[in-house]
């Protein structure tokens, strides 16, 4: 029995959900406020985990749930989701365009599931394992792009870029053909169409912002991995790296960890 069906089916209906809210609370008149950390919060990240929440501990009782806005819920199952109502809420709460809904579900901590939801413009990323990558319903692939120095590079807020990182991000930011900035979850959208051969996130990532990446990227042919080539799980956090081929990824690690 295909495992991965039903949990694909409710995916696809709470990102659908997830599309009018924030679309909704988008166009009207946002108010933004700021967790104790300093990074913002308006009511639609609220309101869209909660709904996930209540969909998803209705279907599948037995699930785990680790979300940005309300924490872990622990399950007794293999499976965990792993939820990012708005990832980009900076973006979001300023008006702009480059923000995303992430929704995943780890088996025994492994992304298998994901989903990058970008309410405007209104398209989706899908992916679940061993059954492709997928956009605007249609399967996808990376560009498969081997040289970097051919190479179209995002790179994302320089500000989390710290610490043994800055050296990384300085020589990944005069590496390649074409350079684009802070282009959030939607440019690893993006490399699984071809379109961008290189994504790289600094220190400031949690696994909420990490797991939706994953099966995306790589049923669409591409490497994701932290910053020293490791694999990303549900207990991820920190730097990851994502190629359009596992030649190109090498490549990058290296330039990554010359210190």
């Amino acid at each position: 029995m295909d495992d991965i069906a039903p949990l694909l089916s409710l995916a696809l209906s709470l990102a659908e959900a997830a599309t009018d809210l924030a679309a909704e609370t988008w166009r009207g008149d946002l108010a933004v406020s700021y967790k104790s950390d300093g990074s913002s919060l308006t009511q639609a990240d609220l309101s869209i985990e909660a709904l996930w929440r209540e969909r998803i501990r209705r279907q599948f009782p037995a699930h785990g749930i680790l979300g940005e806005e309300y924490g872990t819920d622990s399950g007794s199952s293999a499976f965990t989701w792993v939820l990012d109502p708005i990832d980009g809420t900076r973006q979001f709460g300023a008006g702009l365009l480059n923000f995303a809904s992430l929704i995943s579900v780890c088996r025994d901590g492994d992304p298998i599931l994901g989903i990058i939801d970008l309410p405007m413009p209104g398209a989706r990323y899908v992916a679940a394992r061993g059954k492709g990558s997928r956009f605007g319903g249609r399967v996808v692939h990376s560009s498969g792009q081997r040289d970097l120095g051919a190479a179209v590079i995002s790179l994302a807020n320089p500000d989390s870029f710290t610490g043994e990182n800055a050296a990384g991000y300085d020589r990944l930011r005069s590496a390649g053909r074409v350079r684009v900035f802070d282009g959030g979850a939607a440019a690893y959208g993006a490399l699984s169409r071809g379109l961008i051969d290189v994504c790289l996130n600094g220190n400031d990532l949690d696994a909420y912002d990490i797991c939706a990446l994953c099966a995306v990227v790589q049923e669409a042919g591409g490497t994701i991995s932290d910053w020293r080539g490791q694999p990303l799980s549900l207990t991820s956090k920190g730097g990851i790296v994502a190629s359009a081929s596992p030649s190109l990824h090498s490549t990058v690690l290296k330039n990554l960890l010359l210190d």
